[in-house]
This record gives structure tokens, sequence and C-alpha cells, in this order.
């Protein structure tokens, strides 16, 4: 049986996170923090998405941009080695976007980003939308390339396969790639930005008006919410040991459109994407915790 092809286009960068007993107090001077675990891999985005969405029965292909860096390389490696597609990433940058996190026992966490360093505009490798999409099932952007990621949507669009977008936080030509989303998912923080309403409901019609079929947006321990036509659907968060949360909103992503490419209902795509989130909370980072198919569906027959 062949598996249906989810393509994530984006750039991809690292992530770096460790977690010790106690935070150090912010002085001058600086402070120590012994680490009990340490976990370096590919960060929160498409790519952590696309293995999500693997590990849930589909087959993945990332495309877009990585650093040529010793970073970059290892994403890319880490990538390939998991069973997805990398022949359409290519190289641009010689240093990655990197996240680091530091978490502590009593759930204090300090995050250090780094957006990378961006060569010449001119140099940026050209995408081929056609060759991106070539057998996609589904396509998954996260923001992190709007002008590829608009181009890939339209032509996506045209194609019907279904663009699934996935916000965390909003910037200028953020409503371009809205406008190609067949759906829409936005972390709570973007939600209030996007459309500030007092009731989710309404801010869920208010985003659906900008061209999305259906909207979902996560809210962390309060689960999630979706709305399709005049359904809205609500999922409580699945309990879980939490150990770090920094890749359930990308896994989420995976989860949400391995569901829609088994043609199941919104209730029923949240609801997966919602199970993988919870159980990947309880590994260190967003890769090492991206859980298996059986162990998602086990967590969801609690529910049944």
């Amino acid at each position: 049986m062949t598996r249906p092809l989810v393509v994530g286009l984006g750039r991809i960068g690292v992530s770096v996170t460790g977690i010790g007993a106690a935070m150090p107090e912010l002085a001058p001077g600086g402070g120590t923090m012994d680490l009990a675990a340490v976990a370096f891999s590919v960060g929160q985005g498409v790519g952590v998405a696309v293995r999500a969405a693997a590990a849930l029965g589909c087959a993945g292909r990332v495309a877009g941009m990585v650093s040529t860096d010793a970073m970059g390389k290892f994403a890319r490696s880490q990538l390939a080695e998991a069973g997805i597609d990398v022949a359409e990433l290519r190289p641009w940058g010689d240093v990655s976007p990197c996240r680091i996190t530091a978490l502590d026992r009593l759930g204090r966490r300090l995050l250090l980003d780094h957006g990378g360093l961006d060569p010449e505009e001119a140099s940026r490798p050209a995408l081929d939308p056609a060759s991106t999409l070539g057998g996609a099932a589904a396509l998954l952007c996260d923001g992190s390339w709007l002008e590829g990621q608009v181009a890939a949507g339209k032509l996506a669009r045209a194609r019907h396969v279904p663009v699934i977008v996935d916000l965390g936080e909003v910037v200028h030509g953020t409503a371009e790639l809205i406008a190609v989303a067949d759906v829409l998912i936005v972390s709570e923080r973007a939600c209030a930005e996007l459309a500030p309403r007092s009731e989710l409901h309404d801010a869920l019609a208010e985003l659906r008006e900008l061209g999305p079929r259906a909207v979902v947006v996560t809210l962390g321990e309060a689960g999630a919410m979706g709305l399709h036509g005049d359904t809205l659907v609500e999922c409580p968060a699945f309990p879980t040991e939490l150990v770090d949360a920094s890749g359930a909103g990308s896994v989420f992503h995976g989860g949400f459109a391995a569901g829609l490419l088994s043609d199941l209902p919104l209730a029923r795509c949240i609801e997966l994407g919602a199970a993988a989130a919870a159980l990947s909370c309880q590994a260190l980072g967003p890769w090492d915790g991206i859980p298996r198919r059986e162990e998602v569906l086990e967590l969801i027959r609690t529910r049944a």
C-alpha cells in the first residue's frame, strides 16, 4: 500500500535542549547550571512535523533551505536517517538558525534564539514548486520562508493538494500565506494577534474569513479548538508527564496532517494531533519524543 506523501517546505534549523535541577539566578558575573541531560536535533518546524506525520504512516519529504555549517549538515543527516526525502533541501547560508533551551525541574525555561545569518538575497536558491510538490498528498508550511511557501501553496491549491499552515507568530507577509491555506493552525498568541476577540469562536470565524476552509488554535494545557463551516470542535488536552513541550506544536501539525490524509473528520484530526503532541512532551527536545503510531492510538483509546 502506497503511503501518502507529506511535503514540508521551509528553512531547517537546529535545537539544543538541556535540563538541570535548578536555573541559576541571573546576577552580575552569571551563574552555572549543571545539566542532567542534553538533546541536539532538528529544530521545531516543518522538519519535526514531517517526521511526526511519517511516524503515523505517511511518507515524508522536506524541501527548502538548510545551512552549510556543521549544524545544518547534522540536521540534513538526521532527517535522511529518519527516512525523510531531502533531495529538495537546498544549501543556503553558513550559519544555521538555532534555539537553545535550558529547562529546570521546577518548570522554568530560558530560551536563546539565533535566526541564522543570511547571505545576499540574490544567492538564495530558486524554488521549483513543481519538483517540490511532485507526488505530494499534502503541503506543510510554517512561515519560515514566506515567499517560497506562498508560491508552492498557490500551485498546491491549483493541484487540489491541501495546504496546512502552522503559525506560531505573526510577521510581515503572514496574511498572504494564510490566504493560500486550506487549514490554518495557530498558537494562542498568533490567534490573539491576528483576530483579537474576547471569544475564541469569534476569533476562529474571523481567521476563516482570511481564506482557510478550517482553522485550529492550539491552547497548550487547555487542548485545542477548531472551526470548519459552522462546526466548532473542542479537544481537551491529553494528560501527560511533562518534560519538554518545545516540539509539541510541530508534532501536532504533523499528526493533524496524517489524520487529514486518512480522511478523518476535523475532530479526529485534532484528536490525533493532540495525542501525538502530548506524548512528544515526555522527552527532551523536539525530536526524540515523536511517538509511534501505536502509542498515539493507544492514548486516544483511553477516551473511548
